[in-house]
């Protein structure tokens, strides 16, 4: 991760935590309880606690936290936040309650031990977030209406080398390009925004439209393929168990038909949305283009890539010209399909061998 982007993410959750009154609400959560154990013939403290396990319970499920992309959450995981805050913090509370109907005081202990971990990631964000005020360094967070995306390439999908990780750049400058210009008509190319060493990540500057047509496919194929995950996860089992690879060719071929057809009802849906009345010729080439880089997306997907789209939210508009207006109208309705798409953007379980071969090449490593 780059410190810009952890600026970004730390000032995220430390509004986060602040909207959410998390700390304060567990805190009285636990006080209640402890009241509770220690005078359990007053029903009083009972209900105190039924109603501040409400109230954190509602506060949780509606964190922002539980909105935020696959590759933040990942920066989340590596700085020990991501259980401890949001829906997961919710579900373990949950499941603490759940174990311990009968031992309220061992529920106290572990809810303890959890307000004490995240009391200290929540020290730990506001020292760094001092610590990057005092040394000057910059946020890397968008204006509303800007949009980003963000692409994970698995460092085994390039051997780990630059000259295999700038081809595959190139690559993803083709497929991208492809959606540009389904929505836009023309293909400027993508502006490098930040590339993250630690897990190979390129954020890439994008407009809302290119956005949200990246965001639909993605949305979608990751759809399809979560149909796929148990016949992959069967065929990790079967050759466990000691099956030959030529005889799961059968399951190979099953899981890359449902994909296809996947992808084919996928390739007139963006067509009829973004060109709904375009030169039918240009159309037609733009089919067999999408074909091809829908098919390598599919594939990238099944050997650990993470796709992500980011935008922020635009302001509402003022009086303003037509022209204007209709940009406004543009920005809201692309941001609602990539806030619509981004629940399912997420990183994928993936077991066992990768299941597709879609495209020619699936990779684009260059032969030695």
């Amino acid at each position: 991760m780059n410190v810009e982007r952890l600026h970004a993410i730390a000032a995220a959750l430390q509004a986060d935590l602040s909207t959410t009154s998390t700390l304060p609400l567990l805190q009285q959560l636990i006080s209640s309880l402890s009241n509770q154990i220690n005078q359990p013939n007053q029903p009083q403290f009972q209900q105190q606690t039924s109603q501040f396990l409400e109230q954190l319970t509602s506060a949780l499920r509606n964190a922002k936290v539980n909105k935020f992309s696959p590759t933040w959450i990942q920066v989340m995981q590596e700085i020990g936040a991501a259980n401890i805050v949001g829906l997961r913090l919710e579900q373990e509370i949950s499941n603490i309650f759940n174990r311990n109907q009968i031992t309220p005081s061992v529920a106290q202990q572990e809810l303890q031990e959890l307000f004490n971990q995240l009391q200290a990631v929540s020290s730990g964000v506001d020292q760094f977030l001092s610590g990057v005020k005092t040394l000057k360094i910059g946020s890397e967070t968008l204006e509303p209406g800007d949009c980003e995306l963000g692409v994970l390439i698995p460092r085994s999908f390039v051997d780990n080398r630059l000259d295999h990780f700038a081809e595959e750049l190139e690559e993803l400058n083709r497929i991208f390009g492809v959606f540009s210009e389904l929505s836009t008509g023309s293909r400027p190319g993508f502006e490098i925004k930040t590339i993250s060493s630690t897990d190979l990540t390129v954020y890439l500057e994008a407009t809302a439209v290119v956005g949200a047509c990246v965001a639909t496919a993605i949305e979608r194929i990751i759809a399809l393929y979560k149909s796929l995950l148990e016949i992959r996860k069967l065929q990790s089992e079967l050759v466990k168990q000691g099956l030959e690879k030529e005889n799961l060719k059968g399951i190979e071929k099953h899981a890359n038909g449902m994909m296809a057809n996947g992808i084919d009802e996928l390739i007139k849906d963006l067509l009829a949305e973004y060109m709904p009345n375009g030169d039918q010729g240009r159309a037609n080439e733009l089919s067999i283009e999408l074909k091809l880089v829908l098919n390598k997306m599919a594939d990238r997907i099944d050997r650990g890539f993470n796709v992500e789209v980011r935008m922020e939210k635009p302001k509402k508009p003022k009086d303003s010209d037509d022209e204007d207006q209709n940009h406004q109208a543009l920005l809201a309705a692309s941001y609602a399909k990539i806030a619509s798409a981004s629940d399912q953007l997420q990183f994928l379980k993936l077991e066992g061998e990768p299941l597709l071969k879609l495209s020619a090449k699936t990779g684009t490593k260059p032969k030695e």
